[in-house]
């Protein structure tokens, strides 16, 4: 009887000790991360090893799994009354998609395990955390051509509202050009506030060589045709030359390999400045901008007409010669465009969102007083995996 007493005793000790919660600090701040990428922060306030509960700013009572949990970090931060009041769902606080706008990055890192893709009009991106610092990332447009690798490197300091980024954009032309044009976009950028509310100021230096083939400074030919006028008719008697010349310049695919050369350097300073603002718990408004003075070469073809009389045909009509001369040289010129794309994200996921922006670009260039202006609406589509 003793006996069966003490081993109910003991079973009974035994699941009592299994059941009991691990002792908890409800005075500790803690920023919880959900494997589905969900951000919450508040106190621990129940842990048995298996369930854990929080008092979290956001929901209030959060109760999940241990397996649900990600990471669970200290926060340095205290509780606030506005700290209740979120104007923005909490993924939106650290999750991968408040690293860009919309086509700028900011400096805030992708984390680790929290890569995202993009889809737009014109085409495909990707990027990836190599580390919690380090970004890479892939785009390009629908024909595979030209193409883009990125590189972010991200730093952290004192301040928590302040910090600041480098990388660089490794351009291609791809399979347009085949391969032969290149160029790179470095750049350094520092972002004031947090991941919901921003701005950000960037600047950095374009370089891009086209893989096209110009006239070669210095160049000079020329053409001869006859042609009969009279009072009754106009025309070409001949033409011998007639195919090496087209309106405003010259059939490159008939001229030697020595009279080609690669296409001209664009290269010069661009500065950004763009921002977003929270409107409501799924929507934040993007405001972006650049401006950039590039410098800028092309071909010049200057065409000389000289026409003199040539005789007379067989029914007497007056035959005329002319030489036409075709010089090429270089024209230095820049070329200064600023670019505008406001836009509106929204989000109600931890893994998807869309944006529609309305930008625009207007490029005006030195040797022409009419500028140019393009409008560039882009639907885009944000995609965490």
């Amino acid at each position: 009887m003793k006996l069966r007493k003490l081993t109910a005793f003991l079973c009974l000790f035994l699941a009592t000790m299994g059941m009991q919660a691990q002792e908890v600090d409800p005075n500790q701040r803690l920023t919880i991360t959900l494997k589905d990428g969900t951000v919450y922060h508040g106190t621990l306030v129940f842990d048995d090893g298996r369930e854990m509960k929080f008092n979290t700013s956001e929901l209030g009572l959060l109760v999940l799994k241990k397996q649900e949990l990600k990471r669970m970090e200290a926060s340095m931060e205290k509780k606030t009354d506005a700290e209740n009041d979120y104007r923005f769902l909490p993924q939106w606080k650290e999750g991968p998609f408040s690293t860009r706008y919309a086509v700028t990055t900011n400096a805030f890192p992708i984390k680790k395990g929290e890569n995202y893709g993009m889809l737009n009009f014109h085409g495909p991106e990707i990027h990836f955390a190599v580390t919690d610092r380090l970004n890479v990332g892939y785009m390009t447009t629908w024909a595979a051509s030209p193409m883009a690798v990125s590189l972010k490197y991200s730093f952290d300091t004192k301040n928590e509202k302040v910090h600041f980024g480098v990388g660089s954009l490794l351009l291609s032309s791809g399979f347009l050009q085949k391969f032969k044009g290149y160029g790179t976009l470095t750049f350094g950028n520092v972002t004031l506030g947090d991941r919901k509310s921003n701005v950000t100021l960037s600047g950095g230096y374009l370089y891009w060589q086209t893989g096209a083939k110009v006239i070669r400074p210095g160049y000079s030919t020329q053409f001869v045709d006859s042609l009969q006028y009279s009072s009754y008719s106009y025309g070409y008697l001949r033409d011998t030359d007639g195919p090496l010349s087209i309106p405003g310049g010259l059939n490159m695919d008939i001229l030697n390999s020595d009279d080609l050369q690669t296409g001209y350097a664009t290269h010069g300073p661009i500065f950004g400045l763009s921002g977003t603002y929270p409107l409501g718990e799924k929507a934040s408004l993007i405001l972006e901008s650049m401006f950039g003075v590039l410098n800028c070469k092309r071909e010049q073809i200057q065409k000389t007409l000289t026409t003199t009389p040539d005789g007379f045909d067989q029914w007497g009509n007056q035959l005329y010669r002319n030489e036409t001369t075709y010089n090429v040289s270089e024209k230095a010129f820049k070329s200064t465009f600023i670019y505008l794309a406001p836009a509106v994200r929204f989000q109600s996921t931890a893994n998807f969102a869309w944006q529609v922006t309305i930008a625009s670009t207007s490029v005006v260039k030195s040797d022409s007083s009419t500028p140019f202006t393009m409008p560039i609406p882009m639907l885009t589509l944000f995609k965490k995996f």
